[in-house]
């Protein structure tokens, strides 16, 4: 069984404090259980909106353990459960790093679980189920934005 070896560690300066987290010599681990990844890079055009991800059409990646994604633009993501029947979505924003071909920060999840929220704020109560598909949608009306996105399994 493979596994994710992940670094975490982020650093502030404000005001002469420096507020620090993580460790850039101890890695978090993720299990993978069925040691299937998928890297791929895609390029978005101006404005455009591009599935990159749907477990429909690649099982293999189905019930996914590790969830990358970066961006060298900035990039709306939108998670969608239930596709096509009743179209849960959650939409985040990817912060880009401004120049073509160099990432920004990524996003990452270790899991493909979700909850489909039945409307009450702050009970976080609702119903179990899994990331299906992820949707970019560039925001530059100019530039093309590449969008990495690494699934592991």
């Amino acid at each position: 069984m493979g596994a994710i070896q992940l670094y975490q560690y982020f650093v502030a300066n404000i005001d002469d404090r420096t507020v620090s987290g993580g460790s850039l010599t101890e890695p978090k681990t993720i299990a993978i259980g069925d040691d299937e990844i998928s890297d791929q890079t895609f390029k978005i055009a101006a404005s455009g909106i591009v599935k990159i991800f749907d477990v429909a059409e690649n099982e293999a990646l189905g019930g996914a353990d590790f969830i990358w994604l970066e961006s060298d633009s900035d990039v709306w993501v939108q998670f969608t459960s239930s596709a096509g029947v009743s179209d849960v979505y959650d939409t985040k924003e990817l912060k880009g790093s401004g120049t073509a071909g160099e990432m920004g920060p990524a996003l990452i999840l270790g899991s493909d679980d979700t909850q489909l929220l039945d409307g009450t704020i702050d009970t976080l109560a609702g119903t179990a189920s899994t990331i299906g598909e992820i949707w970019i949608k560039n925001q530059s009306s100019t530039e093309v934005a590449r969008v990495r996105l690494v699934v592991a399994t």
